[in-house]
């Protein structure tokens, strides 16, 4: 079986067992990040999803009234 790399094909026969152990190793990786995208992607939709419904769902305070707690619901971790 040919594999390309570069844009040049080699025979898997011909390559080091080591070189073909990086192969698989990067096609794992590469696949884990495109996994770890769209987790961070629907993390990041649920979390959007949970603070429009906390600020949608407060209740109303009166004017000069101050809340008891203060939460940061908009912040984001870098």
């Amino acid at each position: 079986m040919a594999i390309t790399i570069n844009g040049k094909e080699y025979e898997e026969a011909d390559l080091d067992n080591n070189v073909k152990n990086s192969i698989a190793q990067v096609q794992n990786a590469n696949a884990n990040i495109a996994n770890l995208q769209a987790d961070l992607l629907n993390q990041q939709i649920i979390a959007q999803h949970h603070s429009k419904f906390i600020q949608d769902n407060l209740p109303e305070i009166e004017d000069g009234e101050t809340p008891t707690e203060a939460a940061d619901v908009d912040s984001e971790e870098a």
